[in-house]
């Protein structure tokens, strides 16, 4: 058996491209137990191939789009194309980045600078897609960084996974949650107070003598009143103000 994937992008224009995404040959002559459908290398390769057609094609036709002057509607020229590294679930590529020359329309509106940057920067802020940053903040806070690592390289066809980097994006989207909830704790401060009951609860962890080489103190906890209840938990060492996260807790019941 010949099996073949293709896969065919129709972009708005009516452009129909057709990318070959690889073939798998099973021999009936030689079928094994472990040869039947997929294997997890076949799967990774092909995910890692579909990823790279699509995620060029959606860049191109993106690109085409916001190339046009919103004035005149005439594409701005390229200046340069440096491209850049973008990781995703399934690989790492090197995608476009160009940046565009000004249009005349705009020079003549009396704009100064001759080179816009990259219409995609914004996409690119973080060198990688949003997925992959939420799978690994959760990967992170549910294993040891190096093991979220190890489990992410073994099922997906993603570039090399460092606990370094599953580490720091776990902690930036730590910090982006802090200040949404200083911001709710700021405007829920206005909160008419009601009777409030707390329960906390804490314990000492110590650690594998072959797993890891720290202990943990952790707290839990629960605040309620009469109209909802809010549950905690955090880790002494890792939290940089254990007391300020239990007020802020505290201040959005009012």
């Amino acid at each position: 058996m010949d099996v073949r994937i293709f896969v065919e992008t129709v972009f708005e224009s009516g452009e129909v491209r057709t990318h070959d995404v690889g073939k798998i040959y099973r021999p009936h002559e030689n079928a094994r137990p472990e040869g039947l459908g997929l294997r997890l290398n076949e799967a990774k390769r092909f995910l890692k191939r579909l990823q790279e057609a699509v995620l060029c094609d959606q860049i191109d036709e993106a690109l085409e789009a916001k190339r046009n002057c919103r004035a005149c509607e005439k594409q701005r020229a390229i200046h340069d194309d440096r491209g850049r590294n973008l990781d995703t679930l399934y690989g790492r590529f090197r995608i476009k980045a160009p940046r565009l020359r000004q249009c005349p329309c705009e020079a003549a509106a009396g704009k100064t600078s001759p080179v816009l940057r990259s219409p995609l920067s914004d996409w690119y802020s973080e060198r990688a897609t949003p997925e992959l940053q939420r799978l690994q903040a959760e990967l992170g806070a549910r294993h040891s960084f190096r093991e979220a690592a190890q489990l992410m390289e073994t099922f997906l066809p993603c570039a090399p996974q460092h606990n370094t980097t599953v580490r720091n994006r776990l902690g930036r989207i730590g910090e982006t949650l802090e200040a949404t909830k200083a911001a709710q704790v700021e405007t829920s401060a206005d909160v008419k107070s009601s009777p409030l009951t707390v329960f906390l609860d804490g314990a000492h962890i110590r650690c594998l003598p072959e797993f890891q080489k720290r202990h943990l103190d952790v707290v839990v906890g629960k605040i309620e009143n009469p109209n909802m209840s809010r549950r905690f938990g955090l880790v002494q060492q890792a939290s940089k103000s254990p007391a300020k996260q239990l007020r802020n807790d505290l201040l959005m019941q009012g």
